[in-house]
């Protein structure tokens, strides 16, 4: 669901119709976590709020356990919400994610923030209510300045680049590119923000070699 305009007045309306308890904020993410987490506690006091935050690079199978056990467990003052904001969930983790968000307690939610759409599984992302929040004409991102020349030198512009890609290589997508070279990019996309989460390749390898498979991508 794209969302423009009022975002108070969307969440009400779309909150007035529909039980979702799990969500994938996309986009420009700046306070739409508050605002979606104020429209959950609808009815609620404030201090009865159980936030539990998921911040680290990348989620992990331990993580998703840990999430799993908590949400099989009744909430007794108030709605309980998991917050994930992590640039990268392990494939494990996915699996035990789904299986948490399949049948949920009531008042139980689930916000994954800022996590790229294309690097969940098909089975998590049909059990996920998708916000889309842009004031960008559709082909804002489309462009991409990315070579052999501005490789990354600290980690914050790594981060700031990866996001840049991913969104150039949402709209390609999104465009009617060949779906075989998609696909093939946005594994090598998600493997290389793997290995820069658990530091096993230099900056310089790891940008390197996804500056070869965009060139492969385009050509």
């Amino acid at each position: 669901m794209i969302i423009s305009g009022d975002i108070n007045k969307f969440f009400k309306n779309f909150f007035s119709s529909a039980n979702s308890q799990a969500f994938l904020l996309a986009g420009e993410t700046y306070d739409l976590e508050n605002l979606l987490i104020r429209h959950i506690l609808r009815g609620h006091a404030e201090n009865s709020l159980d936030l539990r935050k998921y911040e680290n690079d990348f989620l992990k199978i331990e993580d998703a356990r840990e999430i799993h056990r908590v949400a099989n467990q009744k909430s007794l003052s108030g709605p309980k919400i998991f917050l994930v904001k992590s640039g990268y969930i392990a494939e494990d983790a996915q699996s035990t994610l789904l299986k948490t968000i399949e049948e949920p307690y009531s008042d139980t939610y689930f916000i994954l923030s800022g996590v790229p759409e294309f690097s969940l599984s098909a089975p998590l992302l049909s059990r996920l209510t998708i916000f889309n929040r842009t004031n960008a004409a559709p082909e804002a991102g489309s462009k991409l300045v990315f070579s052999k020349d501005s490789i990354p030198q600290t980690r914050d512009d790594a981060e700031k680049l990866f996001r840049e890609i991913e969104i150039w290589a949402d709209n390609k997508i999104r465009s009617g590119n060949n779906a075989k070279l998609s696909a093939e990019f946005l594994e090598e996309l998600m493997a290389s923000k793997k290995r820069f989460y658990e530091k096993t390749y230099s900056l310089k390898m790891i940008f390197e070699h996804l500056f070869m498979a965009k060139c492969y991508f385009e050509a």
